[in-house]
């Protein structure tokens, strides 16, 4: 029906808000009523939505402009002279999930490729959905959310790496791998010279156009075509509109839109990005031994990540509650895993099942992760007020 997606997108908004409400009474995240009304109105339950071509677009452009805000809310200085601890802890929360998820996987089959799969789709962490959950406890700008966002933009490059070895997987060339590489530099180099070109841009705006209130419009504008760059040199579209965020909201205006753009994302997009999130469960018919090894390689998920980056955390200094909290924070997955997953199936490395079975886990760990962070944080708060 040529109108469907409009009913699609009402039932989206007004579920979303109604579990919003419901896990709000009950002290959980916000986040967590937005993926299970996409369950519930998904294929797994009552099968009233599915995902759209529509809606696969409003859900990404949901996730570039979280992350613009997000963008919006770190201080330039303080990204840039943490930018060693965030290489750090990004490393270790790679190398550990590698390692475990390969090792665990051979629980539910025995092959190199297959485990080698299991262990690098688990690596990229997805701080989109740790973004809105920090967002919303107002955690965003202290030192834990920091090292989340800035740890979560080196994982996410390194987690395109892994994501071109599994695209060329058993013919791989080391030009294919160079190339890859030289174009993310490339990217950098780029959004680093638009940067700080565009930061003067924005200041003259500021100085000759004080009542007009056209800077909500030009930093969308902004944040788009940064994360258009971005894809198209093979970067995650979420890196540029967080570089895009952190050019204007170090400006003085800058800050000032942040409110306006904010609302408009928080009644519209960002309830339709966390429900298609729930949307792509489908109705699955697994064994119980299928079954067990998901709920294992979950907390697999979950644990590896806590370990490795927040050991990577303890190691550039941070108290061991912090870590703790950032390890929770990298642990959710989302965009790239399922990426990695789609594309391994394509090219035959991976059969439906396995598919099915990534799909699950990045679920469960979505559902999870926000909980567990939000506990942390009240914990925290509870044995000491002024805990920063």
């Amino acid at each position: 029906m040529e109108y469907k997606y409009l009913l699609e997108i009402g039932l989206i908004i007004l579920i979303v808000k109604i579990f919003t409400i419901i896990t709000q009474k009950i002290k959980m995240p916000k986040v967590l009523g937005g993926l299970i009304a996409g369950i519930v109105l998904g294929p797994a339950m009552l099968n009233i939505v599915q995902n759209s071509t529509i809606l696969e677009a409003l859900s990404k452009f949901g996730i570039i402009l979280i992350m613009f805000l997000a963008g919006m809310e770190t201080s330039i200085k303080k990204f840039i002279s943490n930018r060693n601890k965030y290489v750090v802890i990004a490393t270790t929360g790679v190398i550990v999930p590698l390692i475990l998820g390969t090792l665990f996987s051979l629980l539910y089959v025995q092959d190199l490729k297959t485990n080698l799969f299991f262990g690098a789709v688990i690596t990229a962490t997805s701080v989109s959905i740790t973004v809105e959950t920090l967002i919303e406890m107002k955690k965003i700008k202290s030192n834990v959310g920091l090292a989340i966002l800035g740890a979560g933009v080196v994982d996410d490059v390194i987690g395109i790496l892994f994501l071109t070895i599994i695209m060329n997987s058993g013919n791989l060339q080391l030009t294919t791998f160079a190339l890859m590489v030289l174009k993310i530099i490339l990217f950098f180099g780029m959004a680093i010279i638009l940067g700080l070109l565009l930061f003067k841009v924005f200041e003259k705006i500021e100085e000759k156009d004080t009542k007009s209130d056209q800077m909500p419009t030009y930093s969308i504008a902004f944040a788009l075509i940064l994360a258009y760059i971005a894809e198209r040199l093979g970067v995650s579209g979420i890196i540029g509109a967080y570089i895009a965020g952190l050019v204007i909201g170090n400006t003085e205006k800058g800050r000032k839109v942040k409110n306006k753009i904010d609302l408009v994302v928080h009644m519209i997009f960002s309830p339709i990005f966390f429900a298609s999130v729930g949307l792509k469960l489908g109705r699955i018919n697994f064994s119980l031994s299928v079954w067990i090894f998901i709920l294992i390689f979950t907390a697999v998920t979950i644990i590896s990540k806590i370990i490795g980056n927040g050991l990577g955390a303890k190691l550039c200094g941070y108290h061991k509650e912090k870590a703790l909290q950032i390890g929770i924070g990298m642990a959710t997955r989302g965009e790239v895993a399922l990426i990695m997953a789609d594309e391994a199936k394509k090219i035959g490395l991976i059969n439906e099942e396995i598919f099915s079975i990534v799909i699950i886990t990045v679920l469960l760990v979505t559902l999870i992760t926000p909980i567990l962070l939000y506990a942390s944080f009240i914990k925290k708060d509870k044995l000491e007020e002024n805990w920063e």
